[in-house]
């Protein structure tokens, strides 16, 4: 079974908490700081939430490059300057909409001069009979990196949001929430060092789009149709974002 990740800001469009929007090379641009009362009312966990939105006429090469600025904002948000930077892509390879975390680990060049770069991809427990958390953790505790980032696809109940968005946050991320299937979050809690999560929405419920997403409907999941295309694009973005923060 795959383990979507919930859409990391979604809740805040819900009740309008305070945002600062602004346009980065033609890439509208969404930051949300979610303090502890904020917290508390959109059930998000605390920390600096970015969102971009690319438009029709945004090439890779630009949307890399903010990317790779929004990955740094983040990284020094975290408070890192320097060390070994985990990446860990989550998710299950043998399932294409579920495949983002994976590929963009396929695509990472370790090592590095700014940061020194290493990746994993642990699966999922219905493969390894393992929980992805007690790989990483096992890993974080022995490799002792500054800072990790982790890579998932995410799921949305707002329309516009399927495939048209890049989310990143300092506050990580719960696999396997978007699907009703937590599993434990990865985070500065749990894992001891600061944890940035990237995420593109690939996948909505029957029941978000019929506007019933407690009966029937909400059983179904959807994705585009093109969502093989999208993967693999947004995993060479993230990537190359990625990489040349490590420069």
């Amino acid at each position: 079974m795959s383990n979507f990740s919930d859409l990391l800001i979604e809740a805040g469009e819900e009740i309008s908490i305070p945002c600062h929007s602004y346009r980065q090379k033609g890439i509208d641009v969404r930051e949300t700081k979610v303090d502890k009362v904020l917290s508390r009312q959109c059930g998000k966990k605390e920390g600096l939430y970015l969102t971009l939105t690319p438009n029709s006429h945004t090439t890779p090469t630009t949307l890399g490059d903010v990317l790779q600025n929004s990955i740094k904002k983040l990284i020094r948000e975290c408070g890192v300057t320097e060390g070994k930077i985990l990446v860990v892509g989550l998710g299950n390879e043998n399932v294409v909409v579920d495949a983002l975390g994976n590929e963009v680990v396929k695509r990472i060049r370790t090592g590095g001069k700014a940061f020194s770069l290493s990746a994993i991809a642990p699966k999922v427990a219905d493969i390894t009979g393992i929980k992805s958390f007690d790989i990483v953790k096992a890993i974080v505790d022995h490799h002792n990196p500054s800072l990790v980032i982790a890579i998932d696809t995410l799921a949305t109940s707002l329309l516009h949001r399927l495939g048209n968005c890049y989310q990143l946050t300092t506050a990580g991320i719960c696999p396997g929430g978007g699907v009703d299937n937590p599993q434990p979050c990865l985070n500065r809690s749990t894992l001891s060092v600061p944890v940035v999560a990237i995420g593109v929405p690939l996948i909505i419920s029957v029941g978000s789009i019929m506007g019933n997403n407690s009966g029937e409907y909400a059983r179904y999941m959807l994705t585009p149709r093109d969502v093989d295309t999208l993967v693999r694009n947004s995993a060479d973005v993230i990537a190359s974002a990625i990489n040349d923060v490590s420069l």
